[in-house]
């Protein structure tokens, strides 16, 4: 790049950082003050440490765990929610029980609210990446089983290369990570996905198969070792072990199911995968496994594991983040480890006998 390049990218840079703070001082009649807050046309002041407070008494819908995730009193909280709701001249919040719920008014102020928290995201994010400070912190959501030989592999690397990004991490079945991504809880998420949400954007790190699991000398053996695969029509009548609606399998296989007007005998739901896939190989019922998963199963009772045919969702693992949000430097390069991760232990074979 010549000198006159150089030059124009920078003043570009620098044009697109006062863009980015006119949104943030601007928008819905905010102006910035000069003393760190913000003023409405209506004289209501108020900074991001106040937007943080109300958004976290909506989300946790009780003022004593809301000062313990922000680290303040409770009295301080209280006292915060009085003053707002004083100055504003609405009820924000009205008791149900012991919980404190939105009225439309509280609503609408935590629309806006978490629209600027956002976008102060987005910018200090983008502003620290173009900085080339690599520092900051990376909030990441999956599922506990991927949590557990994912991060092992992927998170001393990571920390090696970026020493100065603080790391968290939020366990949670993938239907509660949608939503942590979409209120801006966290950054990223790493799961199984067969649909897409338009709020979020995604990108494909693998693409899977899933798998009915099941003990040896099951009457299915037979047929499935004859034909390499397992028929969507043999579970008719059967006892299946799901996970539970809140997860991505759970969810791909109940679809699958009601499309074909299959009627198993028994469902039995449950969040523990490893329980689930010993049940089914020590003859309780067929559970169902992705590929990857099956990988890292480690089940100490031998068991038959056969691809489904002819399915009709996707199944794929994906890397998840709330569309148009700025991904900064060390957040593209997690992404970029966890693809690795992904690909480097696939297994293309057709059939797994454990």
């Amino acid at each position: 790049m010549d000198f006159t390049s150089e030059i124009i990218t920078q003043l570009l840079q620098f044009l697109k950082f006062i863009f980015l703070i006119k949104r943030i001082a601007c928008v819905h009649g905010l102006w910035y003050t000069g003393t760190g807050k913000y003023t409405q046309q209506g004289g209501i002041c108020m900074d991001f440490k106040d937007l943080e407070y109300f958004a976290a008494i909506a989300r946790c819908g009780n003022i004593t765990r809301a000062a313990q995730q922000l680290y303040v009193s409770q009295p301080t909280l209280s006292k915060f929610l009085q003053k707002l709701e004083g100055d504003t001249g609405l009820v924000l919040f009205q008791r149900a029980g012991r919980r404190l719920e939105l009225t439309y008014a509280g609503q609408r102020y935590l629309a806006h609210a978490e629209r600027l928290l956002s976008q102060k995201r987005e910018m200090d994010a983008e502003l620290t990446d173009l900085l080339r400070a690599d520092t900051g912190v990376l909030h990441v959501g999956m599922p506990p089983f991927r949590c557990s030989f994912s991060l092992p592999e992927v998170l001393p690397a990571f920390r090696a290369q970026f020493p100065q990004v603080q790391f968290r991490i939020e366990e949670a079945p993938s239907a509660e990570l949608d939503r942590k991504l979409l209120e801006g809880e966290i950054d990223l998420a790493f799961y199984m996905s067969f649909a897409r949400h338009p709020g979020l954007s995604y990108r494909v790190l693998r693409r899977d198969r899933m798998y009915a699991v099941f003990g040896k000398e099951h009457p299915l053996e037979q047929a499935s070792a004859r034909e390499g695969s397992f028929a969507w029509e043999w579970l008719e009548g059967q006892t299946l072990l799901l996970q539970n609606q809140t997860q991505r399998q759970g969810q791909y296989i109940l679809q699958e199911l009601r499309s074909r007007r299959l009627h198993p005998a028994e469902i039995l739901e449950s969040s523990n995968i490893r329980a689930a896939a010993a049940l089914a190989a020590n003859g309780y019922g067929i559970g169902f496994l992705s590929g990857e998963l099956l990988e890292h199963l480690n089940n100490a009772v031998p068991f038959n594991a056969f691809p489904l045919r002819d399915c009709t969702l996707p199944l794929e693992s994906v890397a998840a983040w709330r569309a148009g949000n700025y991904l900064p430097r060390y957040a593209l390069a997690f992404i970029e480890r966890m693809e690795q991760l992904e690909n480097q232990k696939y297994n293309n074979s057709a059939t797994k006998s454990h």
